[in-house]
């Protein structure tokens, strides 16, 4: 039987593998293995872990920067048209939804400003997906159908908890949350990159492609 402590931690080992790098994973695993059961420390496997990830997620933000841009893009741009008044100028109908037919009313109220912002935040994703050669119509759709719909049920889902919420002055239909500005905009943003993750998921990095038709078959 197997001594347990031969074995690396288990969640250490499920995390180095989702997170490492892929053009190094398989290797740095087989060796970190290796000598952590010559150390049996696993103090050191850790460290080793948590750097590796390190290192495996810049390597993501740099292969995937258009991702990370159009979720800083979609974080931001609400706040932009709150505070700037400019929503009044590019929607004309946010200050008179109530005249709206119901339901278009209820969707102008609720998601007029998401929608907006993930509009606005497809035309960074847009630009990224051209420069690295990899632009589809489909992406774009596939990943604002999923912006909004994970927006809504975050938006929704905070109805469940009113004590999170306090009313706008001057505003009876309209809520803020009393949580400070940067976790709202911090959820925002993972929000619109696990969107992006999503909706592209069939975006693979150039070099990585150019390696695998270089492979001998």
């Amino acid at each position: 039987m197997t001594d347990k402590r031969s074995n690396p931690p288990s969640f250490a080992l499920w995390l180095l593998r989702h997170t490492a790098s892929d053009d190094w994973n398989e290797a740095l695993t087989g060796d970190l293995i290796e000598t952590f059961r010559d150390r049996q420390s696993r103090w050191w496997f850790w460290g080793q872990v948590l750097f590796a990830s390190t290192l495996g997620a810049l390597e993501t933000i740099r292969r995937r920067w258009y991702f990370f841009c159009y979720a800083i893009t979609g974080a931001v741009t609400p706040y932009i048209f709150e505070y700037s008044n400019v929503l009044v100028r590019v929607w004309p109908f946010s200050s008179h939804w109530s005249d709206l037919p119901w339901p278009l009313s209820q969707f102008v109220l609720e998601m007029g400003l998401p929608a907006i912002a993930a509009s606005m935040s497809l035309l960074v994703l847009s630009v990224g997906l051209l420069i690295e050669g990899s632009f589809r119509w489909a992406y774009l759709l596939r990943t604002f159908i999923i912006t909004l719909i994970l927006i809504s049920a975050v938006h929704f889902s905070i109805d469940l908890f009113p004590w999170l919420l306090r009313p706008i002055p001057g505003d009876q239909h309209r809520k803020s949350l009393i949580v400070p500005g940067i976790f709202v905009v911090l959820l925002l943003g993972s929000t619109y990159l696990l969107a992006a993750w999503l909706g592209c998921p069939s975006i693979e990095h150039p070099h990585k492609r150019e390696r695998q038709i270089a492979e001998p078959q």
